[in-house]
């Protein structure tokens, strides 16, 4: 179902920022969908009985088996916070804050974290998230599995890269080569929603608080359009992150699960 006037109106006017200053005038936004209200309906993990439906989506793409989501992690830049303004400072020397997003083959989220500052690392934000509790609890049957990048830890619930030794077999190889192709859904997911909602490229903001309200919000209108309407390709800007990842030497140092490698081996020779 399209959307109506009164709806691309707001939806416009929260893309260009012109509705919330400040972010607390979300309501008006709340009054329309409910976001903050309604995270749960808009934003939520397949049921075990939605799995096979939500790999059939990604395997579509190069045949990856039983990816039932790609996670990735995006700063989202900010004027600077009322308090422990250093922490938020990243790499790169600006003020950010950590978004961590679990998409399906639909570009749609199904998993949110955000708050942390832009100076903390992808793999801790994902070890500190409830996602990771959520695996490790085994919400996954072992076959299924999430993709990331080289920035998360190997476990059998995620499936990373073969790291590039420069003595990688041919199996290996393509398994790369398929993960990067199936795992380039997050980063269109988030291009677009940048794309959509063009103030997160800067949230002038002060409170943490209204930080990650405003980022829910447009999460869940994120998912919200696209349930509502198709989406074009040449809207979508691909989200840079990934190209400047860092590895995690602390998670280098735990080892590699046993279990993990051999289902990497396995899938490799699947493919």
């Amino acid at each position: 179902m399209a959307l109506s006037l009164e709806e691309r109106v707001v939806l416009s006017e929260l893309a260009e920022g012109t509705c919330l200053l400040p972010a607390v005038n979300i309501a008006r936004i709340s009054s329309l969908t409910s976001t903050i209200t309604l995270v749960k309906e808009y934003i939520k993990l397949p049921t075990l009985n939605e799995l096979g439906a939500v790999a059939e989506g990604f395997s579509k793409r190069c045949g990856f088996p039983k990816v039932i989501g790609a996670i990735d992690g995006t700063h989202i830049p900010i004027s600077g916070t009322s308090c422990n303004r250093d922490a938020f400072i990243n790499r790169k020397g600006y003020s950010s804050m950590q978004l961590q997003v679990v998409c399906d083959a639909k570009l749609q989220f199904t998993d949110i974290y955000v708050g942390w500052p832009g100076s903390v690392h992808d793999c801790r934000v994902f070890k500190n998230s409830p996602l990771r509790r959520k695996l490790e609890q085994g919400y996954l049957p072992p076959d299924f599995h999430l993709i990331g990048d080289s920035a998360y830890p190997l476990a059998p619930y995620i499936m990373v890269p073969f790291k590039d030794n420069g003595h990688l077999s041919l199996a290996e190889k393509k398994f790369n080569k398929c993960h990067a192709s199936t795992r380039v859904d997050v980063e269109r997911a988030i291009g677009l929603l940048k794309c959509r909602f063009r103030r997160l490229k800067y949230l002038d903001m002060q409170l943490t608080e209204e930080m990650c309200d405003f980022i829910v919000a447009a999460c869940v209108l994120h998912n919200f359009i696209l349930m509502r309407e198709m989406f074009h390709d040449d809207i979508i800007g691909y989200d840079n992150h990934q190209a400047d990842e860092l590895i995690d030497e602390e998670a280098l140092l735990e080892g590699l699960p046993a279990d993990a490698v051999a289902k990497s081996n396995d899938i490799a020779l699947l493919l």
